[in-house]
């Protein structure tokens, strides 16, 4: 049994407010689209736009989160991400279609910032606790998405409060979360492990080393291949003679399926050296999955959607632990997290249009399905590759750039190994 330090528990509190508010705002739309389009007059280009929007906000500020935390701190972005994400949901309701826009763009700033911050505080403030409490954020954040996802309508409709006061109540959550780490910061509440700020280090180019674009791949790959059977599986299933009731149950099945591999993936990754076998667990899963979904009948597609969302639970919490793993310091953490959620978002934003627009072009499923298949052969390579047993150096054999100076080029070795070059 484990026991957390003095006053981790605050802290603790703090990592799954925060996890709380990265899915649900997003989770909860999708449902409300239609009653949103009658009263705002939007298009269904316009009800796309606020579901892709965030995506693109993903890959945009995922790059410059790193930046922030460096220059201002790290508890002091997330608090300003999470004041920013409150008035972005607070904000978007009311007023009518732009401002919906804005407060959408708003709160997927703040999400983006979040996304990438959170791994880093947590192996700031619980490096003997990664797998734990990497496990308790991803199920706090899932969980609380898919619980969104499914109350909207009751909400809205059952209850009486109506598409509006449904979503702001999002904004309300991400407002407390707010409140209480502005409150853990001025009580200035640390775990014990956290003695001194990191000691400025040389800079490598995360972008020279193919373990870096492992990870990314790794990271992108899953949000591609999730996002897009999200979006078509009900289409897929419909197609193929679902009954109306049963795409949204599959849908919901594949949410709800992850949510054990994103307790349990961290914690067994962080008591092993090499994940490679956990990386070909969730590879064979999507394998699985995807070939579930040539099939006509109704179980075997809503077997495919399961496979596949524990394939993506299992590969988002291992992704999240190898930014910790992987890396030196917390600020390379955060830098590799930063270039591989950009990333990974923007493959998230185009992977459902790809799918869709292949589809037309083919006039079925098939063609589509075989491109999924070979995202999951570069999604293996990528897992097998960041799954290995060694970190990205520090300052060893690259350039590297140091405040204020020009680069250089240093050659001494990190643990005894060489440098992971393209």
């Amino acid at each position: 049994m484990w026991k957390l330090p003095n006053r981790s528990f605050v802290l603790v509190l703090a990592v799954i407010l925060i996890a709380t508010n990265l899915r649900a705002p997003l989770t909860s739309v999708s449902p409300l689209l239609e009653a949103m389009s009658q009263k705002l007059g939007m298009s269904h280009p316009m009800g796309g736009l606020l579901t892709t929007l965030p995506l693109m906000a993903f890959a945009a500020f995922s790059v410059l989160s790193p930046r922030l935390s460096n220059r201002f701190g790290l508890e002091r972005v997330l608090l300003l991400a999470l004041f920013v994400l409150s008035a972005g949901l607070l904000l978007r309701p009311w007023l009518g279609v732009s401002q919906m826009l804005v407060g959408t763009l708003l709160a997927g700033i703040g999400i983006a910032i979040c996304n990438v911050l959170l791994p880093v505080l947590i192996n700031r403030y619980f490096p003997q606790r990664l797998g734990l409490m990497t496990g308790t954020y991803t199920v706090s954040m899932n969980l609380i998405g898919s619980i969104a996802s499914a109350l909207s309508i009751p909400l809205a409709k059952s209850m009486g409060l109506g598409w509006e006061t449904t979503l702001a109540l999002w904004g309300g959550l991400a407002l407390i979360s707010a409140c209480y780490w502005l409150l853990c910061q001025g009580l200035r509440v640390k775990a014990p492990q956290v003695v001194k700020q990191e000691e400025p280090r040389p800079r490598i180019v995360l972008w020279r080393y193919k373990l870096a674009w492992q990870m990314t791949l790794y990271l992108g790959l899953q949000s591609f291949l999730f996002f897009i059977v999200m979006a078509w599986l009900p289409d897929i299933a419909a197609e193929r003679g679902a009954n109306a009731g049963n795409p949204g149950i599959m849908v919901g099945l594949m949410q709800f399926c992850g949510l054990p591999f994103n307790f349990v993936v961290p914690l067994i990754a962080a008591k092993v050296k090499d994940q490679r076998w956990l990386a070909m667990m969730a590879a064979l899963m999507s394998l699985a999955g995807v070939g579930c979904l040539f099939m006509n009948h109704i179980v075997i597609l809503a077997l495919g959607g399961a496979l596949i969302g524990s394939a993506a639970a299992s590969a988002f919490s291992l992704s999240m632990m190898f930014f910790n793993m992987r890396t030196n310091s917390s600020r390379q953490a955060s830098e590799i997290s930063g270039m591989a959620q950009s990333i990974g978002y923007t493959l998230a934003c185009t992977g459902p249009t790809l799918f869709g627009w292949l589809h037309d072009l083919s006039g079925g499923w098939n063609i589509p399905l075989c491109v999924l298949l070979g995202a999951v052969a570069v999604f293996t390579w990528a897992g097998l590759g960041a799954g290995r047993n060694r970190k990205l150096p520090e300052a060893s054999s690259a350039e590297v750039t140091l405040r204020g100076t020009t680069k250089k080029s240093l050659t001494s070795e990190v643990g005894g190994a060489a440098p992971d070059g393209l």
